[in-house]
């Protein structure tokens, strides 16, 4: 009963972490070029304006940058909590309790709710699906970094006492 959306949910976290796996062997080559870009820029500020107006000219330029990182990361914010809201608000509408109160008072109570779990039960699977595998991305850079360094941390251990568990 539960096969698809269990199989979905893994196929999604397979997903998840190839992609972030990427996005990482990507962003150290990427930080390195622009560290050395930053030390270029500077070089050449320093030698075109001077040290301190060089210098000023780089911290006006990161001053800049963070300015736009800024008003982006915020954007992204509100698009966020206009999504939840709006999710919310359709939760509000199919609310359990409505529906319970609504069983409750027709004239076959235990029959009513014995519909509405039976209806109401791979709505609720999905909608907890869609909420872990939202909400996963946000906590994987963490799992995934706790995991290597659990990894990292047995084979030091194990390269330490030559596999045998003492010195």
């Amino acid at each position: 009963m539960f096969e698809p959306v269990i199989k979905r949910a893994e196929n999604a976290v397979g997903a998840t972490i190839t992609r972030v796996s990427g996005n990482v062997m990507a962003a150290l080559p990427l930080l390195l070029a622009f560290g050395f870009a930053t030390a270029a820029a500077a070089w050449w500020a320093i030698d075109a304006f001077g040290p301190l107006v060089g210098n000023l000219v780089i911290a006006g330029a990161f001053l800049v940058l963070a300015a736009f990182v800024f008003a982006y990361a915020r954007r992204r914010e509100a698009q966020q909590q206009a999504r939840a809201s709006a999710e919310l608000a359709q939760l509000t509408e199919a609310s359990p309790l409505v529906a319970i109160q609504r069983a409750i008072s027709s004239s076959n109570a235990s029959q009513a709710l014995y519909d509405l779990a039976k209806n109401s039960a791979p709505a609720a699977a999905k909608n907890a699906a869609r909420v872990a595998l939202r909400e996963a991305p946000g906590k994987l850079p963490l799992l995934l970094g706790a995991g290597l360094g659990l990894m990292v941390a047995q084979r030091l251990v194990n390269a330490m006492t030559n596999g045998n568990g003492r010195h």
